[in-house]
């Protein structure tokens, strides 16, 4: 009796190993299983480049990434977060029309950060009714008050290239018809015939210059950046209506500060060009500055844009037109950002004389 209870406890305990086994088998079986059975993503180089972008919030939102924690107190925000928090200076000025240079979005404000409401296209006008302290001006778009960058308005009418095709088709004669005619002296004793007209040619952006001197002073900026130095054009062709108002306004701003009319005319006139006698009414002088630049200078003669154009102008016929120590016989100050076309024939032999111009013809 007793065998045979030993021998049934035998068998239960047996058959409870082999069943705790079994189990054991099939936890592992299970297992590897479920890890093979996980879906597996693969991401693309492209995935990943494009996965930020995705995430990326502008900096003055606050926003943060999902992965972060989430405080939902509200910062306040910072001073100038905003375009409506920055306060500009506008000065009211008469009504003054003024033309697009380039094409030039129209703001709801004097800055970038806010919202263009409309464009100009180059020739486009406007009315000028202030002037910002940032260098932007209001305007009267469809009788509403908006802005535009000041960078690229003029007083001087933009007159696009058909229009001067079409304006030059009906001449009979050319004014220029070879190398001995750029040589001509335009001064303060010296105006443009009323009949004078030409054909111009853009130089770079919406500066225009007569047709010949447009092709080599083209040739000549792009020599420039070949070597590494950015010429940037500031002024080229004016008509004699701008050169006209261009004048009144100096000798007015000087009549402001005090001087009498004969005195503010007398100062006017050692930089600036009585209509009709200045070569950017020729269209034969390109005013030059460096591109970081916005306005002429004598420190010019001090960079390396200077120093190209010492060397290299007059292989494209240019020459520095108002030189130091010239300035009783030119009758204009010293302009070292100030090129004239001569031609290529010339502007080499005139250079090496060290003459001015009214020097070298006389």
């Amino acid at each position: 009796m007793k065998r045979f209870l030993s021998a049934m406890i035998a068998a239960v305990l047996l058959l409870t190993l082999v069943g705790c086994a079994a189990e054991s088998q099939d936890e592992v079986v299970s297992g590897d299983t479920l890890i093979e059975e996980l879906p597996v993503t693969e991401v693309t180089e492209e995935e990943v480049t494009s996965a930020p972008e995705e995430t990326l919030v502008p900096e003055d939102t606050g926003s943060i990434n999902d992965t972060e924690s989430v405080d939902d107190t509200e910062e306040e925000p910072e001073e100038n977060d905003s375009a409506t928090e920055v306060s500009f200076e506008v000065t009211e000025i008469e009504a003054t029309t003024m033309y697009a240079t380039d094409p030039l979005n129209v703001r709801l404000g004097p800055d970038a950060l806010y919202e263009a409401v409309g464009q100009l296209m180059v020739g486009d006008a406007v009315i000028v009714t202030g002037e910002v302290s940032n260098g932007w001006y209001r305007i009267d778009y469809d009788g509403a008050v908006a802005y535009v960058s000041g960078d690229y308005l003029r007083e001087e009418e933009v007159i696009t290239e058909d229009e001067y095709t079409e304006a030059v088709e009906s001449d009979d004669e050319y004014y220029f018809q070879s190398e001995e005619d750029y040589l001509i002296l335009v001064n303060k004793t010296h105006l443009l015939p009323d009949d004078y007209k030409i054909e111009t040619d853009y130089v770079q952006g919406s500066y225009e210059m007569e047709k010949t001197a447009a092709y080599y002073c083209k040739l000549m900026i792009e020599a420039a950046a070949a070597d590494g130095i950015n010429l940037k054009v500031l002024s080229a062709y004016r008509t004699v209506n701008y050169q006209q108002k261009l004048f009144d306004r100096n000798v007015e701003s000087r009549m402001a500060d005090g001087m009498t009319y004969e005195e503010a005319v007398a100062d006017t006139a050692i930089n600036i060009a009585p209509a009709g006698g200045s070569e950017h009414n020729a269209g034969l002088a390109v005013d030059i500055i460096t591109e970081n630049d916005w306005d002429t200078y004598t420190g010019f003669e001090d960079t390396e844009e200077f120093a190209w154009l010492q060397e290299h102008a007059a292989e494209y016929g240019f020459i520095m037109r108002y030189a130091s120590g010239k300035e009783d016989i030119t009758g204009f100050i010293y302009e070292p950002w100030h090129y004239r076309f001569v031609g290529v024939k010339y502007a080499a032999d005139i250079q090496a004389s060290g003459l001015c111009l009214e020097e070298y013809l006389d």
